[in-house]
């Protein structure tokens, strides 16, 4: 404010002032020039020279006395302005700093109370971790103590003897010490837990390294590592995947868990129902030591301990369980059918299942690449160390800038637009509501960045995005043009008055843009195209894995991403299955009947019609084997996990069913995507549904023999 108005004063008054004291200055050289003149005439002169030069005299003083009265104004006003403007701009910019500080100090003592609890409290947690710290050193220094104990009783040379059952004889006491907890506990109190060796079931007979955990409900479960095996190690396993070399020390050789493994991921997975299982030392594995093996009705778990003293805890451990259990169960309750003992859980294992799973999600290690193949689908895994959401992302068209103001760096994002933010746009989107705008940070909202959502975002962008929320903009950076000829009245009214904020523009100018642009659609071209027409477009897009024109399709059209096949015209039907005709089919292990012709390889485009002699029975054949088709079950199909996942975010049911009663899970398991599957599963995809051949996805799934493991847990656990 102050500086404005010196520089006005300096670069605006004083320069007229210049000008006039130099129109001044040439008026009176004019002035003086003339009145010499007019003084040096004779008396003798003529008249006409005489009145000529008084008329040039009369008209020079004229100018002069203009002259000297602008100059004066000029001086008068400067003189005038020193007086206040001056002072008036310094008075202004000290009132406006005593405002600032006022209401500084205002604001600084209503959160005074703030402050002071904010101090309160880490004054406790510094208490609370300078205690933890000291009960952790006291209890790693019990650690150690313990551990020089165990090493000298394990050098004494004690040994494990087994009685006639391969039991090992126990005390009575330690029985009653372990029901004592398990009926105080109810809570599921950890009897005991630790690193133990599992011989794998395959014929390799490998073993690995897993954290075992024994609690006061008398559940046993391990966590299974996932981990990034090196490729030479699997070779070498490959080629000696013999059974003799599964049991004995070579097996271990190649075990990969005698190698160092890091930034492994842990999924908890349900071991054995120890309420019908027994537990035996060292039987059939003669060959290495501290080996027992707990045999259930399902399966027998051969494991090691590191010493004989673990293996000597942990047997005494899991009989005194055992032990509890058959005390304590009646009759009615120990019975338990096969398939509840192999895939039900306990509310502790569900509860870390889920949470790995969705660490799993977040920090995935392992690219999956799906390629379709003549013969085929195949599944290549490559190791690629993963870049973050928001470097993957920014490397979009159009990603660089807030897709609403043109900020640098967006760090927020829509996840149902597909759109890059600033954070003081995201917080016009949150207030516009989820059902328009769902908003998550790029990098604190590590957890929602999974596969499919980043798939769809690079699918997109900023520049495609805008493309179709303002078409009708004129200041719209996208690239398109609107003719206002075939524009309709409020429309053109739009175009010629609403402009697209910048960065540096007021907050409301941007929250009135934003509510305009995504609340109201005033900038986005809505086709004049019937029902039928956007129904036959969204089912092309989705065949041709088109995620830009489904896209375009919702926003502007509000197609129906429920479509169901059936409800449409026959020439929607014919389009479809020949879109369906062009997957590569695949043979299930089973042996159950192909969706598909596996005879026919012709490429034919999504859009071309089937010729006219077959069309007839061809329609008649599609009725039967697609009825019910719903555009999600197509995705899952023929589309990628983006597709599937922009169709779930704008609200495609997860659980409808076509005429087989086949809901779109089925079809991901029947076609092998393990990816659409999970994906499906996080969003509440219904594991019990069964077809009308009376079979789940469960069953599908163990029929075909499926390798990920990983989504065989997510199946077994929202089975249960």
């Amino acid at each position: 404010m102050l500086n404005d108005r010196l520089l006005n004063f300096v670069d605006v008054d004083l320069h007229d002032v210049k000008d006039a004291r130099k129109r001044f200055d040439k008026a009176s050289l004019v002035y003086d020039q003339i009145r010499e003149k007019y003084l040096s005439l004779k008396k003798g002169t003529r008249a006409d020279i005489t009145t000529a030069i008084e008329e040039e005299l009369h008209s020079a003083r004229s100018s002069f006395e203009q002259a000297r009265f602008n100059l004066v104004t000029a001086i008068s006003h400067i003189e005038a302005k020193k007086r206040f403007e001056f002072l008036e701009a310094v008075s202004a910019t000290m009132d406006s700093h005593l405002r600032y500080f006022k209401q500084g100090y205002e604001l600084l003592h209503q959160m005074e109370p703030y402050i002071n609890q904010v101090l309160a409290y880490s004054q406790q947690s510094r208490e609370r971790a300078n205690k933890e710290q000291a009960s952790l050193l006291e209890r790693m220094h019990e650690y150690k103590k313990q551990i020089e104990r165990d090493s000298r009783s394990s050098g004494n040379g004690l040994n494990v003897s087994p009685n006639v059952d391969g039991i090992q004889t126990i005390g009575r006491s330690s029985h009653k010490m372990i029901e004592a907890v398990m009926q105080s506990s109810t809570k599921g109190k950890t009897i005991r837990q630790g690193y133990l060796s599992k011989r794998s079931s395959n014929l390799r007979g490998d073993w690995k390294r897993r954290f075992f955990v024994l609690d006061s409900r008398g559940m046993l479960y391990y966590y299974r590592k996932q981990i990034n095996r090196p490729a030479g190690v699997s070779q070498v396993q490959r080629t000696n995947n013999t059974p003799e070399h599964g049991s004995g020390l070579l097996s271990r050789l190649f075990s990969s868990h005698y190698h160092g493994i890091h930034d492994e991921k842990s999924v908890a997975r349900h071991t054995v129902n120890l309420l019908t299982s027994t537990i035996k030392v060292d039987a059939e594995q003669s060959d290495l030591r501290f080996c027992f093996r707990i045999i259930s009705p399902m399966k027998i778990y051969t494991l090691q301990a590191e010493s004989a003293l673990d293996q000597m805890d942990w047997i005494e451990k899991i009989t005194g369980v055992i032990a509890s259990l058959l005390n304590a169960q009646s009759p009615e309750q120990c019975l338990h059918s096969p398939r509840s003992c192999g895939h039900d859980r306990s509310a502790s294992e569900s509860s870390s299942y889920t949470s790995s799973v969705e660490l799993e999600t977040s920090t995935s290690e392992d690219l999956t690449l799906e390629k379709n193949t003549g013969n085929g689908q195949h599944h290549h895994r490559t190791n690629i160390k993963p870049e973050k959401p928001i470097d993957l992302l920014r490397r979009v068209d159009g990603n660089t800038i807030c897709a609403d103001c043109g900020a640098a760096e967006p760090d927020w994002a829509s996840l149902n637009l597909g759109a890059l933010l600033c954070i003081e746009c995201s917080g016009v989107h949150r207030n516009l509501g989820v059902h328009i705008s769902k908003v998550r940070s790029l990098t604190l909202d590590v957890r929602v960045w999974e596969p499919s959502v980043i798939n769809l975002f690079q699918s997109l962008g900023n520049m495609f995005v805008n493309r179709v929320w303002e078409e009708t903009l004129p200041s719209s950076n996208n690239g398109s043009s609107v003719d206002n000829t075939s524009t309709n009245g409020s429309q053109a009214a739009q175009y010629l008055t609403t402009t697209k904020p910048k960065h540096s523009d007021p907050f409301s100018a941007k929250e009135k843009f934003i509510h305009a642009k995504y609340a109201d659609k005033e900038f986005v071209w809505r086709h004049s195209i019937d029902e039928i027409h956007i129904a036959q477009q969204m089912w092309d897009s989705v065949t041709a894995n088109d995620k830009k024109g489904v896209y375009n399709l919702i926003v502007a059209s509000h197609a129906n991403v429920n479509l169901v096949y059936g409800q449409m015209a026959s020439g929607l039907l014919l389009n479809l299955g020949k879109a369906l005709k062009q997957e590569q089919p695949t043979s299930p292990p089973d042996g159950s009947p192909r969706f598909f012709d596996c005879n026919s390889h012709e490429k034919v485009s999504p859009r071309e019609s089937l010729s006219p002699p077959s069309t007839s029975s061809h329609v008649d054949e599609l009725d039967d084997r697609y009825e019910g088709f719903s555009l999600l079950h197509l995705a899952c199909r023929v589309a990628d996990v983006g597709m599937v996942e922009l169709l779930l975010q704008y609200g495609a049911s997860v659980n409808v069913s076509d005429s087989r009663g086949r809901m779109p899970l089925h079809h991901c398991i029947l076609k092998g995507r393990h990816l659409h599957a999970k994906l499906l599963l996080s969003r509440g995809a219904d594991t019990h549904a069964i077809d009308r051949d009376g079979r789940s996805a469960l069953q599908y799934a163990m029929d075909r023999s499926t390798s990920d493991e990983d989504m065989l847990a997510l199946l077994e656990e929202h089975f249960r």
